[in-house]
């Protein structure tokens, strides 16, 4: 048993495996959306946790006022680390397959010059089975990497990182 252990410990303390191992691929994750006086925010944000899977409780939020005198409530939610890659982790599979497709070729056209990948969702996608694109009254996520690198390795990172399947936890008995 020590032998195992003696080797496992030489291999997480390698180069590679430290990269993926104890290396979150994202520093953090950033989802921001806006609700109008004529929206239930409190199903909306229920709507937008569960299929996003982000605790309710991640959520910000703050009150704004529109450009007729309007309200507006902005809610917010940042999630860092591990968690981040989580949230990321098969996020395109939730995408309608067009949609999808379209993102994951495009990826380069999403992404700033630090390498943060930008990604809009319709709201109103979210209370349908597939989620789609929208660049209007959209769920807007940003996904920063925590490190830099050429912009084709970050979109290929970013490419991976999103179709990748979350792993399942299995509770404990």
């Amino acid at each position: 048993m020590q032998l195992i252990i003696e080797l496992l410990e030489i291999i997480i303390t390698t180069r590679s495996a430290r990269l993926f191992v104890l290396k979150p691929i994202l520093a953090s994750a950033e989802i921001r959306f806006f609700a109008q006086a004529t929206e239930d925010e409190e199903r909306l944000v229920k709507t937008v946790s569960e299929r996003l899977r982000v605790p309710q409780e991640q959520f910000e939020k703050e009150s704004l006022e529109g450009h007729f005198r309007n309200p507006i409530t902005s809610f917010k939610a940042h999630v860092t680390g591990a968690d981040a890659d989580r949230f990321a982790k098969g996020l395109a599979l939730l995408f309608d397959e067009i949609d999808k497709e379209t993102m994951l070729r495009n990826i380069p056209n999403y992404m700033d010059e630090h390498g943060a990948l930008y990604l809009r969702v319709d709201k109103q996608s979210l209370f349908t089975d597939k989620l789609r694109e929208s660049q209007i009254d959209a769920v807007r996520i940003r996904l920063k990497p925590r490190f830099k690198a050429e912009p084709l390795k970050m979109a290929e990172t970013h490419r991976t990182l999103l179709v990748t399947q979350p792993k399942q936890t299995v509770p404990e008995e």
